[in-house]
């Protein structure tokens, strides 16, 4: 199951003191874990005095911080006490980073968005102790410049080759942070994509840890995410009109895995009566269910793939609200549930 973190930026004045610790609190009290933040904002002035009363708040809490650095930064300065890890930007040499994983106290958080595999294994080659390495995208103000969700899907399989765990953002819908206030997500698709939709999405790549990246995200977005937290992925059904009968889509599914171009067979079958109910023509999305005039495949749950005409044997019982890639996701097998939208 996915971790769930926060991001706080200080050297705003939107940001002051109080309202990042404001921020913490409510974000503990919703079981949040991590915290992200960077030392190294171009339109910031962050205060050190500010991040280590902020770490001391983490700690007293039991969170942890994740701290984006620059080389250029990370020599000027003396950094704070009791970080969990250090993330680290642009500027940092091959040497540096392998000998800072066999010595620093914290984790090394390395760029998953900019590192090259090939630079990578060299790095393995070379002696990176990979039990102090985790790994985190890069999330993007500019408007058009987030990655594909093949891209990052590439990032994760490789990382978890050797074990790594790999975080990606969420941009908020509530409150954005400065310069560019158009929401900060890794994946561009996801800047104005349903929040529902685009935490499945990075659930079925296989993120280890998930963080709104947008300070501050709202109670109810914090809540969303919080309710996502779940080993499979859970899926929108908006139900047809006058249908009741929510028994019938609850528990926990899998396709079969001999698929079809037309309907995703959903493996078991409710053993309940079931009449014929609004059996019309059915299209992409539509879910359905066997009504008894279907004989022994009554019961069986499917999702349409395709337009197809009503049959007087199956009720279309809900529609429902997702993406292609989680129906890809569903298809290669993910557990998953419905959920009422």
């Amino acid at each position: 199951m996915f971790k769930k973190g926060i991001a706080l930026y200080l050297g705003f004045d939107k940001y002051p003191l109080s309202k990042n610790l404001e921020y913490l609190k409510k974000a503990k009290a919703e079981g949040y874990e991590t915290v992200f933040s960077s030392i190294h904002i171009n339109e910031a002035n962050p205060s050190l005095e500010q991040l280590q009363l902020l770490i001391d708040e983490m700690i007293r809490l039991d969170m942890k911080l994740s701290l984006d650095i620059s080389k250029k930064v990370y020599d000027l300065i003396k950094l704070p006490t009791n970080l969990y890890a250090l993330r680290l930007d642009y500027g940092f040499k091959d040497e540096e980073l392998i000998t800072m994983s066999q010595t620093c106290p914290y984790k090394l958080d390395i760029n998953a968005s900019t590192i090259r595999e090939e630079t990578f294994l060299k790095l393995v080659e070379k002696g990176l102790n990979l039990s102090k390495i985790k790994a985190s995208f890069n999330f993007y103000p500019k408007v058009h410049s987030g990655h594909s969700l093949t891209f990052c899907e590439e990032k994760i399989k490789f990382f978890h080759q050797f074990g790594i765990e790999v975080a990606a953002f969420l941009p908020s819908h509530s409150d954005f942070r400065p310069p560019m206030f158009e929401g900060l997500p890794t994946i561009e698709s996801h800047r104005q994509l349903d929040l529902h939709l685009a935490i499945e999405e990075l659930k079925a790549l296989g993120v280890d840890e998930i963080i709104f990246a947008d300070a501050y995200a709202s109670i109810d977005e914090l809540k969303t995410l919080s309710a996502h937290q779940k080993e499979e992925l859970l899926v929108d059904f908006i139900s047809a009109t006058n249908f009741q009968d929510i028994d019938q889509i609850t528990g926990l599914f899998k396709i079969r895995p001999d698929l079809s171009e037309e309907v995703l067979r959903i493996s078991s079958r409710k053993k309940t009566a079931i009449a014929p109910f609004n059996t019309i023509a059915r299209h992409p999305l539509d879910v359905t269910i066997d009504n008894d005039l279907f004989l022994r495949y009554a019961g069986e749950i499917n999702i349409v793939l395709t337009n197809l005409d009503a049959d007087e044997r199956v009720n279309v019982i809900g529609h429902l609200h997702t993406t292609p890639f989680i129906i890809h996701k569903l298809q290669e097998g993910w557990p998953f549930s419905f959920i009422k939208k």
